[in-house]
């Protein structure tokens, strides 16, 4: 009895400290079994079909190409092991529906309506519910303060040096601003960042960061995907054009790294509203 109790306490002095998750296993990377590359070209082919959503809703046949493509890609990843792979096929399947028959929905049900029927359909479907992100604050520290200051300044400057380098006709944008008086417009201004910032960090630092994770363990190939869409989304977008896409993946490359870093999606919104602010400003100030 006294020899197999000192085995026992020398068992348990063997047993090591409880360590830190890896990177990858903390992000979601690990877990689940993925789809290898036919997973991941399925659930990027959607999430890029989504991106095309502005020019799909004017073209009523690429409308429906897209929607063919986000459908799919939905019944490629049908029996996926983690269901979360099922997320961003069928967010962009909810989202080009109307357009491929013709109908476009203007901002911000065209980003709204889709979340809340993708989240009536988790609360409904219990596969769905237990396989979607958990929409997590994340940490808030110091170290994220500083994270946030750097991407808040860096796409600061690149949206100033956009305008003032590149000298782009803001005359159609600043034309879509209501005419009201000036209190009114610094509050609806805020109001679209506050907003518009959730929607799209839902959408991609959420929904498709998520889904994409569920389909490779490569963090930074589910972080470049979801940047290069949210680029394309934004081609009209401000900045636009070749040059407005480069930079808006870059920024969504920033935000999916500060996702990553706090571990929700407090910090990318607060970057993103600073972001939507400052081009908010440059409508109101810059003439051509």
């Amino acid at each position: 009895m006294k020899a197999q109790l000192l085995e026992r306490l020398d068992q348990i002095g063997q047993i090591e400290p409880p360590r830190a998750a890896p990177a990858g296993e903390a992000a979601g990377l690990v877990g689940a079994p993925r789809l290898g590359w036919p997973g991941l070209c399925a659930v990027s082919a959607a999430t890029f079909a989504y991106a095309a959503y502005p020019s799909a809703a004017e073209d009523r046949a690429l409308g429906l190409a897209c929607f063919g493509v986000a459908l799919a890609s939905l019944l490629a990843v049908a029996r996926a092991p983690d269901r979360a792979a099922l997320h961003a096929p069928l967010l962009a399947v909810l989202t080009l529906a109307p357009a491929s028959v013709g109908l476009a929905a203007p901002w911000p049900l065209s980003l709204a309506a889709p979340l809340v029927v993708l989240a009536l359909l988790a609360r409904a479907v219990p596969a769905l519910r237990s396989s979607m992100p958990p929409l997590r604050r994340g940490a808030f520290g110091p170290a994220v303060l500083g994270w946030i200051a750097a991407v808040v300044l860096v796409s600061a400057l690149a949206l100033v040096l956009w305008v003032r380098l590149m000298r782009p006709d803001l005359s159609q944008m600043r034309a879509l601003l209501p005419p009201v008086s000036l209190p009114l417009l610094l509050l609806g201004g805020l109001g679209f960042a506050l907003f518009n910032a959730l929607l799209e960090e839902a959408v991609f630092r959420l929904v498709f960061l998520g889904s994409l994770d569920a389909v490779t363990t490569s963090g930074w190939t589910a972080v470049l995907v979801q940047a290069v869409a949210f680029g394309l989304l934004h081609l009209s977008g401000f900045p636009s054009g070749v040059v407005g896409v480069g930079l808006a993946a870059i920024y969504a490359v920033m935000l999916g790294v500060l996702r990553r870093r706090a571990g929700g999606l407090l910090a990318p919104y607060v970057a993103h509203v600073a972001a939507d602010l400052t081009i908010f400003a440059l409508l109101l100030t810059w003439t051509r």
